[in-house]
């Protein structure tokens, strides 16, 4: 048995902040945040709008692409590191809302390859049989941990949620899958302070994403390169 995404659906909030915004806040500039990024323009959430309501856009737009009846999903999953609460978690309150009852539902914090996990774990669901319809989606609201007066960071991070439903197939869809993580890394991307661990001084920015940008693209096409081969060579 494979898995197959039947459908997919996004969601990105109205407020825009273009690159020229940023330039009255920081010390940048369109040049040089097109040049190094490629990005002219970023979305920002709404004050009164969630992570999880990001993620409901974006799943109603996957269901009613797909055509079928929501109570047929049996399997929420949802990739985040920005969620509402601690608890209850997004997956679950995204299900709620959709109006699913009785089957598995839950986040999965891996920062920017959130969704992949997400993506694998419902594979394997599939797979083995324990799901016929999965939902899987991506959402973020960065801009709640951006420091905006952090060139190095407020360029890049922005909100939005996408989203994907699977279900079985005869025929290969989802072909093959590379998981890995390697957690020295962790101080180049990160946010100090959080739920557990606080402050004994707080400062503005101890609850902002802190990067060392040049080390993280370094770690990022070495890592990318390296594991698209090891998934490869597993594969075959």
């Amino acid at each position: 048995m494979f898995t197959k995404i039947i459908s997919t659906g996004s969601y990105l909030p109205e407020n825009t902040v273009t690159n020229h915004d940023l330039a009255q806040q920081v010390d940048t500039s369109d040049e040089w945040i097109r040049t190094r990024t490629g990005i002219e323009h970023r979305r920002i959430a709404l004050n009164d709008q969630n992570t999880s309501d990001l993620a409901y856009e974006a799943a109603k737009r996957a269901i009613d692409k797909a055509g079928i009846a929501t109570e047929s999903i049996d399997l929420v999953v949802v990739g985040t590191c920005t969620p509402d609460v601690v608890t209850p978690n997004v997956g679950t309150i995204l299900q709620e809302r959709l109006g699913i009852r009785g089957s598995p539902a839950f986040s999965v914090e891996a920062a920017c390859s959130g969704f992949i996990y997400a993506m694998n774990i419902a594979d394997k669901f599939i797979r083995s049989g324990d799901s016929s319809c999965a939902l899987v989606v991506g959402a973020e609201t960065l801009s709640r941990i951006t420091d905006w007066t952090d060139r190095n960071t407020c360029v890049l991070f922005a909100d939005g949620a996408g989203a994907a439903i699977l279900q079985p197939s005869d025929k290969p869809g989802v072909l093959f899958s590379q998981l890995g993580a390697d957690g020295t890394y962790g101080d180049l991307l990160y946010v100090p302070y959080g739920t557990s661990k606080k402050p004994e001084e707080p400062k503005p920015d101890d609850y902002c994403l802190h990067m060392k940008g040049n080390e993280v693209f370094k770690v990022a096409v070495k890592t990318l390169e390296s594991i698209t081969l090891e998934a490869w060579n597993n594969k075959t």
